[in-house]
C-alpha cells in the first residue's frame, strides 16, 4: 500500500487534526457552541478528524521505500487487531452495565487513530534501527 498523497500533506493533516481538537474547545470557552449547534460542531469534529488522519496515513514519506509500503500494511493489520480487541472490550462492559448505548460510535475514528499510531511506531522503528546498522 503506497502513499497516494505528496508528503507535505502529512504537516498538513497534523496541523488539521490540532484545529480539529482545539478550535471547538476554543469556541466553547466564548461561548459560541451552545446546545442549538452543539451536534453541527461534533459532526464537523468527527468529519474532520477522519480526513485529517486519512490524510496523515495515505501521505508519503520523505524517505518513501519498499519498507514504508510494508509499514503501512502492518500497521493497518495491528490497527485491526487491536481495535477488535478493543471493541470487545466497550461491547462486554456496556453488557456489564447494562448500557449499550455506551459503545462508541466513533469506531471508525479510533481505528484510524491506532493505525497512525502504529504506522508512526514503525517509521520510527525503521528509522532507528536503519541508524544503527549504518554505524
Amino acid at each position: 500500500m503506497k502513499g497516494i498523497l505528496p508528503f507535505q500533506c502529512r504537516t498538513m493533516g497534523y496541523l488539521l487534526l490540532l484545529l480539529a481538537v482545539f478550535v471547538p474547545a476554543l469556541l466553547y470557552m466564548f461561548g459560541t457552541i451552545d446546545v442549538t449547534n452543539f451536534i453541527f460542531v461534533r459532526f464537523g469534529m468527527k468529519i474532520t478528524i477522519w480526513i485529517a488522519l486519512f490524510i496523515i496515513f495515505f501521505s508519503k514519506t520523505k524517505d518513501e521505500n519498499e519498507k514504508t509500503k510494508n509499514y503501512r500494511i502492518l500497521s493497518t493489520k495491528w490497527a485491526l487487531f487491536i481495535w477488535m480487541v478493543y471493541y470487545i472490550v466497550i461491547l462486554v462492559k456496556g453488557l456489564l452495565e447494562n448500557n449499550l448505548h455506551t459503545t462508541d460510535n466513533s469506531s471508525a475514528i479510533i481505528f484510524m487513530v491506532i493505525n497512525v499510531f502504529c504506522f508512526e511506531f514503525l517509521l520510527q522503528k525503521g528509522r532507528i534501527e536503519r541508524s544503527y546498522k549504518r554505524k
